[in-house]
């Protein structure tokens, strides 16, 4: 199934079948949390004995310990499968890598999978694994997500360690799990944070309005309508909440943009020939910018947290789209980006923990999701809110057709 997918791009078959007779011999009261579930780990986090390549044609570490996310869940039972293509050092929102290829959607192989942690977002839809690490910078874990109809979570901002994780932007860049539905996807980080998400009575809920939040593809809105209707009939009340900045988005471009031209500056003086074309580009502009950009844009930033703790208020969580459209056919076009990355910033500059569930179907057939975004770090209100929506509705179940695979 992989060779029409391309979900991996490093494997140690023998270990992993050593491994699981190591788990299967484990008597029952020595059994981890996650037990024998399969996963699959992004190619910008360490695994031991498996190369690191961050997507690149040059670049490659070969780490001798996991990364503590990875040593974390090993620890609790499960079986590290391999590791999963993204976009060119994680920079990119397609997962079209010149190097490794394409990752396929499962759901149609014409389309595009999401990024940058399209790999191991595809793995898990297509159950080449139970669950998956991936990282989320601006939208990298939520995009992935909605694009393959699975659950997947950004923490917040520095709730999980990134030590043997390859940088993107320091400061905006989080490490999260993917898995079918979010109340798997709430076991996987209890087990990586060391601890248990405590319970919660959501009280207040808005979606979000205006702006980027209405530029989406009508699907989108009608089955964001619709999860919302679901959401209400469960007993949930949902205000209309009307924020949004347009200075916003340009500015944590260059607060990413300058972060990561501190990690390629190196790189790229000796390998600018070997990066692929739109990476290539986005490093020669974000080295063209300079700390007078970088501090103008996180005050603009810093202005927007205002506006937006002041109409967020009181709610425990907001709703809204986690992309504008469903999966485009490969390549994406240009406007895929622009469309999609004002609607996954927000929650990235201000460091807010956000799930992205899937909500429905496109007029193509393909997967559509919603954001819920934790308000002031509400967590355990996400996880909430998402158990209540999971409970009564059936989209995360929809598995991708099992013609699409046989082509």
């Amino acid at each position: 199934m992989d060779a029409q997918l391309r979900c991996y791009v490093a494997l140690d078959e023998d270990t992993v079948l050593r491994e699981a007779a190591r788990l299967d011999a484990l008597a029952p009261g020595a059994r981890g949390p996650l037990h024998g579930q399969t996963l699959a780990v992004k190619d910008i986090i360490d695994v031991a004995g498996l190369p690191t390549r961050a997507g690149s044609s040059f670049y490659r570490r070969d780490p001798q310990r996991d990364a503590r996310v990875v040593a974390a869940l090993r620890a609790a039972g499960a079986l590290v499968i391999g590791k999963t293509n993204t976009h060119e050092f994680a920079w990119g929102v397609t997962t079209e890598n010149p190097h490794f290829g394409r990752t396929a959607n499962p759901w149609d192989t014409a389309r595009i999978v999401g990024g940058s942690s399209g790999g191991s977002g595809a793995a898990v839809a297509a159950d080449l694994a139970d669950i998956a690490l991936g990282t989320d910078t601006l939208g990298s874990i939520r995009i992935p997500a909605a694009l393959n109809g699975i659950s997947g979570l950004r923490p917040a901002t520095g709730a999980l360690p990134l030590d043997g994780i390859f940088p993107l932007a320091l400061g905006l860049d989080t490490v999260g799990p993917f898995a079918r539905d979010l109340a798997s996807v709430r076991r996987v980080y209890e087990v990586l944070a060391g601890s248990t998400v405590p319970a919660t009575l959501v009280r207040r809920v808005c979606r979000l309005r205006g702006g980027a939040w209405e530029r989406v593809d009508p699907a989108v809105g009608a089955a964001l309508d619709a999860a919302i209707a679901a959401l209400c009939e469960a007993g949930i009340r949902v205000d209309d909440v009307t924020w949004w900045d347009d200075a916003l988005v340009p500015a944590v471009a260059v607060v990413q943009q300058r972060a990561a031209a501190r990690v390629h500056a190196p790189l790229f003086a000796q390998h600018s020939a070997d990066y692929g074309e739109d990476v290539r580009a986005r490093v020669a502009h974000a080295l063209a910018l300079g700390a007078a950009d970088e501090l103008d844009a996180r005050a603009t930033a810093a202005r927007a947290r205002e506006s937006w703790n002041a109409a967020t208020a009181g709610y425990d969580a907001a709703l809204a789209p986690a992309t504008g459209t469903e999966a485009p056919v490969a390549p994406a076009p240009k406007n895929f980006r622009d469309d999609t990355i004002p609607l996954v910033t927000p929650a990235s500059i201000f460091g807010l923990p956000v799930a992205a569930v899937p909500i429905g179907f496109g007029p193509h057939g393909m997967p559509l999701g919603m954001q819920i975004i934790g308000c002031a770090g509400a967590l355990p209100a996400v996880f909430e809110l998402g158990r209540t929506y999971q409970r009564v509705t059936a989209w995360h179940d929809r598995r991708p057709p099992a013609r699409t695979m046989a082509r």
